[in-house]
């Protein structure tokens, strides 16, 4: 199996061969750098949270270990495989993190994901700031870059700042844009309404799943809606 040139999506499928994906796609070239010019076409999103005060230091470090180790999105809006994660350890420059995003689903059951890699290009690994940026690879039906970082600012607060630059690769149809920025928008949210969570103690593993079709269209809106997204998303 060759490398793609876009992600790949999986109609019922499971987490079992993400581990070989990864691998198998490890050389995906990237689609985006820091240095290169961006128009109007392109998204860029930032977010800043606070996350409490911390006189102590406790918070920032429980919320830098989180963030050094991916713990953002819950699996009803993505999966990730990563050599960070199959190693247990925080990430290091050049990890791989294969995506599994979860874009059509029914009572809580996966019916259509995207497989898409990325690649961590940089980590901040510092005293008062801890966080990383991944950046796409041609295994993605998008180009630009994700960075997460967690300060710990001289006020006392803990503060969670996320940036994002992103555009659909070209070639997308207008539908495939449209859908793919209300995913995007979407995803960003609960990620970091995952992450306060996770760091208050618990997950939103077992939170009612907010379903891209509910499940009471289903089947009827399914196929249609599913096709729409497969061949705007998928078949630039």
């Amino acid at each position: 199996m060759g490398i793609p040139n876009n992600a790949v999506a999986v109609w019922f499928g499971s987490e079992q061969s993400d581990a070989q994906y990864l691998n198998l796609w490890r050389n995906a070239a990237l689609t985006y750098s820091a240095d290169q010019p961006i128009d109007s076409e392109w998204h860029v999103d930032r977010y800043e949270v606070v996350l409490g005060k911390d006189p102590s230091g406790q918070l920032f470090e429980r919320a830098g270990l989180l963030a050094l180790r991916n713990r953002f999105y819950p699996p009803h809006v993505m999966v990730n495989t990563s050599d960070f994660q199959q190693e247990d350890r925080p990430v290091r420059s050049g990890d791989r993190i294969l995506q599994r995003i979860r874009i059509l689903s029914a009572w809580e059951r996966p019916l259509l994901d995207l497989l898409t890699m990325n690649a961590i290009t940089e980590v901040i690994d510092e005293p008062r700031r801890k966080g990383f940026t991944y950046t796409t690879t041609a295994v993605h039906s998008e180009q630009g870059e994700w960075s997460p970082c967690v300060e710990w600012r001289e006020n006392g607060e803990v503060v969670l700042i996320i940036m994002v630059i992103s555009n659909t690769r070209p070639g997308a149809s207008r539908l495939a844009r449209r859908l793919t920025r209300w995913l995007q928008l979407r995803a960003h949210r609960l990620s970091i309404a995952n992450f306060k969570d996770m760091l208050r103690g618990y997950s939103l593993h077992h939170a009612p799943q907010d379903e891209f079709v509910p499940s009471r269209v289903v089947p009827a809106g399914v196929l249609a809606i599913a096709t729409l997204l497969f061949l705007g998303m998928v078949w630039n």
